[in-house]
Order: structure tokens, then C-alpha cells, then sequence
């Protein structure tokens, strides 16, 4: 017979009684209730233990239901409320009020704008608390923001040197007077390498996420109450708050970088505009954002050419076309010093034909076959099976043909007809930052994005045909600044030259030869204007489940907010239960505020019936 064992009552703690302050006992706190259609502001009692910490700007842990979520104090006023309804704040997470008036302010538009909760901007804003790095600011007073504001200007500076960063910041920090501060905003920490190791006027506060977390946020602190005169820092570094009359300085803005990957979605660009009234803005490129170049249109963004000379038009430029080949630059380049050769592909074949029949090899699955490496063996990119003894299944031929080379392949190509040129390779986790200096006559081969910085003696250009091709809402655009870029890092010398594996009749190939990047952005965003595009309209994609994404579609055909509806479906899961969707949206840009509010309504409603959730991206880099 089993044992039976004795009844045991569920033991239930007594509530700690909690001392209520007597002055102002009342919070206003925005509890991150992770629930959208929830109220932000909520009401809580302040324990007398911690009475005097507790101010407008602190994070507290509060009980928000059967949950404890973390908040940060609004305000704190004398209430006529019920005190016996309201609970007593938890524990204060940190005494540092760090959420001034000037970053709620922030953080307010950025909700406004991409239609999110103050919490979503929050964990962007402001690095993780590390207690450690707190202890030598506690008791110190954030610097009151005071003094008389000046106007502010909006300028666009298209550089045509590899170091124009460098003298920008230096040209702006020898202009800041009083307690004005630079932020300079780059796409990585590559940028950051650059910047750190150039010869500027006042070392920076770097705030990276590279950096550890107690440094990230001990950094962070320092922003904030030693009042640096440049901090240096990658895309959350945006939401510093800063001193009156400071500048901001934008590196590359339609980098994908600065662009955030989760939701809400935000851009550095976008956050630096709903910041311009308080501060000057200047943006920075080889060749800018079509977003820019409309607003200096319109006369918002003062446009400006750094120098007056033009590097490309003293360097000779060969094409596609012309009788002059890529190995020719390059052996020629070789004399003189050392040579860039970027590219978009990396890889060793990445895509493979029959050499009989000239068809793409393919799997049995339908994927398309391509080679890892060079002493690997054809495998499928979507099932990863080898085919050791691969045979043509149209004509059973067994020579392999190269239909798309990466920059492996090339690189054992280049080195045989260069013999005896040292080789580098600078791609994806395998960056090289700078040029070595000890070593003259280099061959580098570089995917686009990775290119170390230095002078080269001659620049060839490939796979800009397939870069200008891509179906991305911002081929075109990407194309252009990685062109301007490196033309930008040839030296001017005897035996320089620059190739370019495009046809001399192509739009990009005449405006290089006229040295004018602004130029082509004029022609690109007459194109974009016809076609209702951005930055003319703005864009929202929804994803979620098909059933959802269509039912939702067909109830906003009527919507005169939107100008173009779309819906796409996702191939891949043709057939299966669960599929999704996505739903591309656009509305003109002068009715912005409606856009977004539509998506604010959008999110309380399905909260509150408990719908399938659907993941938004507002003004999205790519569709």
C-alpha cells in the first residue's frame, strides 16, 4: 500500500509594510509594460527609505500586476489620489537621473515617428547599467543645459579625399566655443579605427558596442556629466544628449549600419532630423543619400564640394569598353606602388555552369550549385550535398564552368599573372583596416566595405554591373559611394590610373568622368519622384502570417492614406501551414504624421483583440 503523505499548507508570505514618504509621497513612472495598447504613465508611492533619491529621470523596479518591471520616474508632484490604490516603487535601480528632459523630448518623437513605446527607444538609448561604473558619478549633478541659442546651420559636404573625415572634424571642433560639444556619428568600428588614428585636435569619448559593457557605459557617463568636447560613436550614439548649440556630423547616413535591426526600425538620419532644432547638422560622403539631396533641393541642407581640384580628373579612368584591361592597370600599378582590387563577390565559384552546354548547374532539390573553395567540390546552396563527379544533367558533360568568380578565384587568377606580388585579401571577418605600411607593391583584393585604408598607385573597380543591377531600392545609390570612395583613395602620381569594369556609356561611368556624384543623385531622384518612391513617399512593410497580412490588405484598398498597397508572398513556403506574407505600404511624405499614426492605431487594435502579431518596419533600408 503506498505511504500517504500528510496534507502541507501552501505557505504565504505577509506583505512588508512600507513607510510612505510624507512630502510628495505620489510618481508618475513609465513602467516597460511590454503591452502596446497599455497606457505609458502610471502612478506609484514613494518609500521614505529612498525618498530623497527618487527624482524625474531615475529607473526604479516597480510591480506592475503579478510581474516586477523596471520604469523611470516622469515627474514627482503633490496628488490628491487615493494612496490606499496605489503600490510603493519596489527598489531604485540606479540614483543617476539619466533621463533628462532633453532625451525623454527624443525619445518622444522617435515614438511618434515610428510608432513604438518608450521602452523600445530606451534600450537603444542608453547602454546597459554596470553598477561598477556608477560608483565615481554618484552624488555628482548632471550640467544644467543654459545659454543663449544660436542658429543653427544644416550643411552637406561631399568629400573627394580618403581623409576628409579627419579635417571635417577638425574644422568643426576649431569653430565650438563654450561648452559646445561634436558628436560624430560613423557606420563601425572600422570608421572608428580610422578616425581614432588620424591627427585630430581632441581625443574622443568612443561609444561603441565593441567596447566592453562597463566601459561602454562608463563612457556613457562621462558624455553626460564631463561634458566632452567630441565624442566619437556608431548608431545608438545618436540619442547623446548634448550641450546647447553642438553639432552632429553624420558619416555615410544610407550605410545599412545605420540602420537599426530590430524593431522600431529607426535610422540615424531620421533621429538626427527630429534633432535639428535644437542642433547643427552636417552630413558627410563620397556621394550622398538621395534623402539628403532632396532636402538641399529644397533649400533645408546647404550643399557644398570639399576642394576645388578633382582627383578623378588628373587619374586617368579606363572602362569596360576601353582598350586598356584590369590586368594592365594592375601590372602597371604595380610599378608605382600598391593596388586595389574591390569587389562584390567573395567565394571561390559562386555560381557554376556546364562548359558543353553553357546551362547552371543545379541539384536535384533546385538549388543552384557553386564551389566553397578551390580544392572543395560543387555542393548546393540550399540542401548542402556534395556531387563529387558532378555530371551535366542536360548533356552529361563533366567541365565545369565559372558563370560568377568571387574574390578567391580572382585573386588566384591576378596572382598568376602577377608573379611574385605579395597578395592580401580583406573581406567580412577577415578585415584589414589599413594598408601595412612596411611593405610597398601590395596586391589587395577587397570586397566593397572592406577596403583598408591607405594611398594605391591604381584602383580596379569589379562586379559594379551586378551592384547597379540588384533589385534593392538602393543599388543604385550603394554603387555610387563605394565608386566615389575608392576613386578618392588613388594617389595623385605618375602611373596612377583607375578601372572600372563598366561601360564608358553607362550614367555612372559619364558622371565619374565629370567628377559630379551630385549630379547623378538629381538624375536618380527625378526617377524616384515619378515613380512615387522615397524620399517622396514613406514606406512600412508589415510580416505576419498570409491569412492576416491578405484580410488586413483588402481592408485598407479603400484608404486613401496609402498610395500604393502590395502584398508578397514568400515562395519558399508555398504549401505549408503557417506561411507568411508581407505587406508593403506607402504614403506621400506630406502626410507623414497620418502614416505613422495609422500604425500606432494599427498596433493598440490588434492588442486589444488579441490578434496575430505582426512584425513592422517603418522607412525600412531595403524592401
Amino acid at each position: 500500500m503506498a505511504e500517504v503523505k500528510p496534507l502541507r499548507l501552501k505557505a504565504q508570505r505577509v506583505a512588508k509594510r512600507v513607510a510612505i514618504a510624507t512630502d510628495s509621497p505620489t510618481v508618475q513612472i513609465c513602467v516597460d509594460t511590454g503591452v502596446f495598447h497599455l497606457p505609458n504613465i502610471f502612478d506609484y508611492l514613494v518609500p521614505e527609505e529612498i525618498s530623497e533619491l527618487i527624482q524625474p529621470g531615475v529607473f526604479v523596479k516597480v510591480q506592475f500586476g503579478p510581474n516586477e518591471c523596471s520604469g523611470y520616474v516622469v515627474s514627482r508632484n503633490p496628488s490628491d489620489l487615493e494612496l490606499a490604490k496605489l503600490k510603493p516603487i519596489l527598489k531604485l535601480i540606479s540614483p543617476i537621473p539619466l533621463l533628462t528632459d532633453e532625451l525623454i523630448e527624443i525619445i518622444a518623437l522617435t515614438c511618434e515617428r515610428y510608432a513604438c513605446k518608450p521602452w523600445d527607444v530606451i534600450r537603444s538609448a542608453i547602454p546597459m547599467r554596470m553598477a561598477g561604473a556608477e560608483r565615481s558619478f554618484i552624488g555628482r549633478k548632471l550640467p544644467k543645459a543654459d545659454g543663449e541659442i544660436l542658429e543653427r546651420k544644416h550643411e552637406l559636404t561631399i568629400t573627394n579625399s580618403s581623409d576628409g573625415l579627419a579635417h571635417k572634424i577638425n574644422e568643426i571642433l576649431s569653430s565650438l566655443t563654450g561648452s559646445e560639444q561634436l558628436l560624430v556619428i560613423v557606420p563601425d568600428q572600422r570608421d572608428v579605427s580610422q578616425i581614432t588614428s588620424a591627427n585630430l585636435n581632441v581625443t574622443p569619448i568612443i561609444l561603441t558596442s565593441s567596447e566592453t559593457k562597463s566601459l561602454r557605459y562608463e563612457n556613457y557617463l562621462k558624455t553626460r556629466f564631463d561634458q566632452p568636447k567630441l565624442i566619437l560613436g556608431t548608431r545608438s550614439a545618436i540619442f547623446t544628449p548634448l550641450s546647447p548649440n553642438s553639432t552632429i556630423l553624420i558619416l555615410n547616413d544610407g550605410d545599412d549600419s545605420m540602420y537599426e535591426k530590430r524593431f522600431p526600425t529607426w535610422n540615424v538620419r531620421d533621429i538626427a532630423m527630429l534633432r535639428s532644432g535644437d542642433f547643427s547638422l552636417h552630413f558627410l560622403s563620397a556621394s550622398p543619400t538621395l534623402e539628403i539631396v532632396r532636402l538641399s533641393e529644397l533649400g533645408w541642407i546647404k550643399a557644398k564640394r570639399e576642394g576645388a581640384d578633382s582627383q578623378s580628373k588628373k587619374v586617368p579612368i579606363y572602362f569596360a569598353d576601353s582598350t586598356v584591361s584590369d590586368i594592365s592597370v594592375i601590372k602597371n600599378g604595380l610599378k608605382h606602388g600598391s593596388v586595389l582590387v574591390a569587389m562584390a563577390e567573395t567565394g571561390y565559384v559562386n555560381a557554376m555552369g556546364c562548359q558543353k552546354c553553357r546551362n547552371q548547374a543545379k541539384c536535384g532539390c533546385g538549388g543552384k550549385l557553386y564551389i566553397p573553395t578551390k580544392i572543395s567540390y560543387p555542393k548546393c546552396f540550399l540542401c548542402d550535398e556534395e556531387f563529387k563527379d558532378w555530371q551535366c544533367s542536360w548533356c552529361n558533360g563533366n567541365i565545369i564552368r565559372a558563370i560568377s568568380k568571387g574574390s578567391t578565384r580572382y585573386a588566384e587568377e591576378i596572382g598568376k599573372a602577377v608573379p611574385g606580388t605579395r597578395v592580401l585579401m580583406s573581406k567580412g571577418v577577415a578585415r584589414l583596416d589599413f594598408l601595412p605600411e612596411s611593405v610597398e607593391h601590395l596586391l589587395v583584393i577587397s570586397s566593397y566595405g572592406c577596403e583598408p585604408t591607405g594611398t594605391y598607385s591604381a584602383v580596379v573597380l569589379m562586379s559594379l554591373e551586378n551592384l547597379t543591377n540588384r533589385v534593392d531600392l538602393r543599388s543604385l545609390e550603394f554603387a555610387r559611394r563605394v565608386i566615389f570612395e575608392n576613386i578618392n583613395r588613388v594617389a595623385k602620381s605618375e602611373g596612377s590610373a583607375i578601372h572600372l569594369d563598366l561601360p564608358s556609356t553607362n550614367p555612372i561611368s559619364q558622371g565619374l568622368l565629370r567628377n559630379d556624384p551630385y549630379r547623378l543623385c538629381l538624375d536618380e531622384i527625378q526617377e524616384r519622384q515619378s515613380s512615387n518612391l522615397p524620399p517622396f513617399t514613406r514606406l512600412a512593410t508589415l510580416v505576419g502570417e498570409s491569412a492576416a497580412i491578405r484580410t488586413l490588405a483588402r481592408s485598407l484598398e479603400e484608404n486613401e492614406l496609402f498610395t500604393a498597397i502590395s502584398v508578397i508572398g514568400n515562395p519558399l513556403e508555398k504549401g505549408l501551414a503557417n506561411q507568411t506574407s508581407k505587406l508593403v505600404l506607402r504614403s506621400e511624405i506630406a502626410r507623414s504624421e497620418e502614416f505613422s499614426e495609422f500604425f500606432r492605431d494599427l498596433s493598440r487594435y490588434r492588442g486589444i483583440k488579441a490578434l496575430s502579431p505582426l512584425q513592422l518596419r517603418m522607412d525600412p533600408f531595403s524592401i
